[in-house]
């Protein structure tokens, strides 16, 4: 409907992912809200025990599974919260993509999150498996239509500054001179 709330997922469903975070979370926040939804885009060995969970919980209505898919954009176009509670990742793609996307992001604080998300400014961190934090941070996001938008906003700003192409390009340059610097001083020594 016009008014749904659509919270999102994009990646692989492994367990390390902990999308029944998610899940579970969805779960709390539908006894508040009557028009939250949650998108999970991806596939993985975690994806038929996940469908299981959203059938027991009786939130299947609620939980769209949509697959592996090309056309992730589009689909983060249609989301108004991107959330990732992995227990551990690199540099999440997922999160700089949703950011570029204009979405505020809640994930876990973890390293690679913690490096691309400014809690507070582009959206909120909350400890691993911590299913109350993340629940509570993502209400509060729905509930103010002016602070998404604006964590929405500084997160696309961040990845243009800090995480463009060119900006890690430049980085990487910058890192290989300064190791080859550092052999050729080691090797003079």
């Amino acid at each position: 409907s016009p008014d749904a709330r659509v919270l999102g997922f994009v990646g692989r469903l492994w367990p390390q992912k902990r999308v029944r975070d998610l899940i579970w979370a969805t779960d709390v926040i539908r006894n508040i809200k009557d028009n939250v939804y949650t998108l999970i885009v991806g596939d993985g060995p975690e994806r038929d025990a996940l469908m299981d969970y959203t059938e027991k919980v009786r939130i299947h209505h609620r939980v769209r599974f949509s697959g592996a898919r090309d056309d992730v954009r589009r689909l983060l176009a249609a989301m108004d919260i991107f959330v990732l509670p992995s227990q551990f990742e690199g540099m999440p793609n997922a999160v700089m993509e949703a950011m570029l996307g204009g979405l505020p992001v809640v994930a876990t604080d973890i390293p690679g999150n913690d490096e691309l998300v400014v809690d507070g400014e582009t959206g909120f961190l909350v400890p691993v498996g911590d299913t109350k934090a993340l629940s509570n941070r993502v209400n509060r996001l729905l509930d103010d239509d002016v602070l998404r938008t604006s964590l929405g906003r500084a997160g696309q700003q961040r990845i243009c500054q800090h995480f463009s192409v060119g900006k890690m390009v430049d980085s990487h340059v910058r890192l290989y001179r300064e190791l080859a610097v550092k052999k050729r001083v080691g090797a003079r020594g």
